[in-house]
């Protein structure tokens, strides 16, 4: 019946097809407006309870549903049985209820039922089922969002440290790559060209595994803008189901970290600046008797294999400090400058001697003794290297 309009009962008895603009719930049946008129008009039915089919549509199903005939007999029910709390027909009096006292006349009980304190208990009892509902409802609401606001914080908090521990990482290096560009600047100027080649090759390697961690980093969504939202639980639409209002999303989207990309290009093409022309660069000995070239046997220890020394070398001593070749291909293994020798001498036998290299060394700090090929070198190593320290402090 929802969504359209009963034909008119009595018309349509008549053949004729009318739709109805009224509902007689006493005759079941649809009426159309001249019709409800005469219905209305009519001594027998005048009293029947009439409503338009608008409101008829409004009603809900179930009472729609309910059957004013007896379901058995298919007869009007005529009278109520208060002992098993039945409507009868006049068949079901004879045959099932005919010894039953306390029965009462189906109009006498329904005519006042609107008003009666069976109605008004029910309503007071809906009520009260209702308060009791939404109170329930209310407290499940409450609960499910504290838990989610809890949860939200925790998510939020946790998201938040990573952030602030990573961009606290990110502006340490951008703080190194600014210092790496001031020490270029400053080798430049001042620092011997196989100095400067050398720091500039250890720079350019701490550029490009700095570059390759931020790759690293943006490919596991590391350097990812964080989305926190709200995914809606579908249980919603049916609120007796539900246990959570929803699930936390945590969601990534590429970030602009251009910034730090741009020093590390930056600072790699200083030092491509600085290196180009000469990438197959070897350190020429001047064998002079001022500045002559010794080998020497790295002695096996933990600072010279820290510094990866091990094995014969050429031992330059030049201007520049001492400076370590490889004797096949001629190439600097690393560079010591005078100033920051803090020992020289005999260690044991003629044949021996050690360099304590400083801090400012750029292969770190330690102790690297050396063997030479002859009693006197050591002696002629220790003499060029005073001499020339010597001459260095003459002219400053």
């Amino acid at each position: 019946m929802e969504g359209e309009s009963p034909a008119c009962g009595i018309c349509d008895s008549r053949h004729i097809s009318k739709p109805s603009t009224a509902w007689c719930f006493e005759c079941n049946e649809g009426l159309c407006e001249e019709c409800k008129e005469h219905h209305i008009l009519n001594k027998a039915s005048k009293s029947h309870g009439i409503i338009p089919v608008n409101e008829l549509q409004k009603l809900p199903v179930s009472v729609l549903q309910i059957e004013e005939s007896c379901k058995s007999h298919g007869d009007r029910y005529q009278a109520y049985c208060h002992k098993y709390e039945c409507s009868c027909c006049t068949k079901c009096l004879l045959e099932d209820h005919k010894n039953c006292k306390n029965l009462t006349d189906i109009n006498d009980v329904v005519c006042s039922i609107k008003t009666s304190n069976m109605l008004l208990e029910l309503e007071k009892t809906i009520e009260n089922e209702i308060q009791i509902a939404r109170h329930a409802v209310n407290e499940q609401f409450d609960r499910l969002e504290r838990e989610l606001l809890k949860e939200l914080q925790t998510i939020e908090n946790d998201k938040r440290k990573k952030i602030s521990k990573l961009l606290a990482y990110i502006e340490r290096k951008e703080k190194e790559i600014d210092g790496l560009q001031i020490s270029l600047t400053i080798i430049k100027q001042h620092a011997s060209d196989l100095q400067t080649f050398l720091v500039s090759k250890q720079i350019e390697h701490e550029l490009m595994d700095t570059d390759s961690l931020i790759q690293s980093m943006q490919d596991n969504n590391e350097l990812s803008d964080v989305i926190i939202s709200l995914q809606t639980n579908d249980l919603m639409k049916s609120l007796g189901n539900i246990r959570k209002f929803g699930e936390i999303v945590v969601q990534t989207s590429q970030s602009d970290i251009s910034l730090v990309r741009h020093k590390i290009q930056q600072a790699q093409a200083n030092v491509a600046g600085m290196t180009k022309g000469s990438p197959d660069y070897q350190y020429e000995t001047i064998k002079t008797a001022d500045d002559p070239c010794f080998i020497v046997t790295v002695k096996p220890a933990e600072d010279a294999l820290k510094f990866g020394l091990n094995g014969q070398y050429r031992l330059c001593v030049t201007p520049n400090g001492f400076i370590l070749e490889d004797i096949e291909n001629m190439t600097p293994k690393c560079c010591w400058s005078y100033n920051i020798v803090r020992k020289f001498g005999n260690r044991g036998i003629d044949k021996e001697f050690a360099i304590t290299v400083g801090r400012r060394n750029v292969l770190g700090e330690g102790t690297v003794a050396f063997l030479c090929s002859s009693k006197d070198e050591p002696r002629q190593i220790s003499r060029l290297a005073r001499n020339i320290m010597e001459g260095m402090k003459s002219k400053v």
